[in-house]
């Protein structure tokens, strides 16, 4: 598979949080919006094995947020006195670890990462009210109900696209567009989830000496002969989109490992799992697939000062 980096400028709020789980599942409605639904099967044809596509997570100024790690592995002390600027201070900025040469330890987390201020997501509750699209009235009664939205204060950010040999960049960049003119997520319909490409390039994350590897979207971490993990649990109760979004819309409930879960172990372009395909997350669509594949960012991870083996 080959490695692309995407940047993009953010145009409105959104009303999903964009994961690379909820990118891939609106990627391939475009997939079929463009070209039907035989070229999404033939894609899907051994996903669970062998991915087609892998998409990260949108992230603000090309930043991460820490992985969750207690910093007394790497030889810093606790200072309760200082628990909530320590608590803050959160957020990787992935070109400061290419600097550093990937490498994630003790003088890196005391002097590069830096405080969550500046990048944290607007999160405001709107109330909104159903509307009857024939009389354009709320009819019989007046049904009030909220959505979350979500406004970043940089918009500037970047996503990362794995494609294999079964799907051009051409044709990916083209579908990724469209879905940055529609809006990616829910509430598209009232201006949410746009954002326009402004370049995508070939990429690599180069660290011929890395020993562990930081995640880019959710995903499945069972059963690949990892070292160690450490990992925040992510649920994501699932909904169908498209023409499925008024029918039986609700996925049944998939556990994964949260964005940014740190691994021990031979680094490599992605790990992860396929999901679905045997009717085990839609009623309404058997053929479902969830994305538990994750791009990952290859690091030299050193614990109190001493490279950790891989």
């Amino acid at each position: 598979m080959k490695l692309y980096r995407i940047d993009i400028e953010i145009e409105s709020a959104f009303a999903t949080i964009p994961k690379g789980d909820t990118f891939f599942g609106q990627f391939c409605w475009q997939i079929v919006q463009n070209k039907g639904n035989s070229k999404l099967e033939t894609l899907l044809k051994d996903y669970n094995q062998k991915p087609f596509a892998i998409i990260s997570d949108l992230l603000p100024d090309n930043c991460i947020k820490k992985p969750p790690v207690a910093d007394s592995l790497f030889g810093i002390e606790f200072n309760p006195k200082k628990r909530k600027i320590i608590k803050a201070k959160n957020i990787v900025n992935i070109q400061k670890l290419e600097e550093n040469n990937f490498v994630y330890n003790k003088e890196f987390i005391e002097n590069k990462i830096e405080m969550d201020k500046k990048y944290k997501t607007k999160e405001t509750i709107v109330v909104r009210n159903s509307i009857d699209r024939i009389t354009s009235t709320t009819n019989k009664g007046f049904d009030p109900f909220t959505n979350f939205r979500y406004d970043y204060p940089i918009k500037n950010a970047t996503f990362y696209l794995a494609l294999d040999a079964s799907i051009s960049i051409e044709d990916a960049a083209n579908y990724l567009e469209q879905i940055g003119k529609t809006g990616l997520g829910k509430d598209a319909t009232v201006g949410r989830g746009k954002y326009r490409i402004k370049e995508i390039k070939e990429y690599c994350f180069n660290n011929p000496n890395a020993n562990a590897m930081i995640t880019l979207s959710p995903s499945i971490l069972s059963n690949q002969d990892f070292e160690e993990v450490w990992y925040n649990v992510f649920t994501r109760f699932g909904k169908h989109g498209n023409y499925l979004a008024h029918a039986l819309v609700w996925k049944n409930p998939i556990l994964l490992a949260d964005s940014f879960a740190l691994i021990k172990g031979s680094p490599k372009l992605y790990i992860g799992k396929g999901l679905g395909g045997d009717g085990t997350i839609s009623k309404s669509m058997p053929q479902t697939v969830h994305q538990g594949y994750a791009i990952t960012i290859p690091i030299t991870l050193e614990f109190k000062n001493e490279t950790v083996s891989a």
